[in-house]
């Protein structure tokens, strides 16, 4: 990894980390659990919940493994994006960004869990179809459903237009 890659994936990280951090914290601050402050009526509030599962609340109270998991995925991303080509592959690149800032955002509360600091992973987003509630979820959580759909579009369709230009170009 060359020290621009390096530079702009640390960036890209640490910006999606601290964005996930200070939401979390604003709304531990301002709500309740279970507070809702409607910002679209019916549709979208935001809601203090805590979740000691994976994401819509599978495996509650298994934070433990839970942190490993995020823990082995971390590393797994980390390795992956210093061997990356950034340049040529700026999709894969920019999906490798968002997984590992997801997995740590929420691996950052996970821990506290742990230790007893915090009650679970704080997921505030709320939206609301009809009667249908979608689990609530947080910044964390967007990042690495985002990565994970964009490291598959990039694997499922420009890996092999990657592979055949560099075949016709050599």
């Amino acid at each position: 990894m060359t020290k621009k890659n390096f530079i702009l994936t640390f960036l890209v990280v640490a910006l999606i980390i601290i964005l996930d951090q200070v939401t979390k914290v604003i709304v531990e601050e301002n709500l309740r659990v279970g507070e809702e402050i409607p910002v679209i009526a019916n549709f979208f509030n935001i809601t203090l919940v805590y979740n000691k599962g994976a994401a819509w609340g599978i495996g509650d109270n298994s934070t433990l493994l839970l942190s490993f998991i995020s823990i082995i995925a971390t590393i797994i991303a980390l390795v992956f994006a210093t061997k990356n080509d950034f340049k040529s592959k700026k999709m894969y690149s920019f999906a490798l960004c968002l997984i590992i800032a997801g997995a740590y955002g929420n691996l950052y509360d996970r821990l506290y869990t742990v230790f007893g600091l915090k009650s679970g992973v704080v997921d505030f987003f709320e939206f609301i179809f009809g009667n249908y509630h979608f689990p609530v979820f947080n910044i964390a959580d967007m990042s690495l459903v985002i990565g994970v759909i964009m490291l598959a579009i990039d694997i499922i369709f420009l890996e092999d237009k990657r592979k055949n230009a560099k075949k016709v170009s050599s």
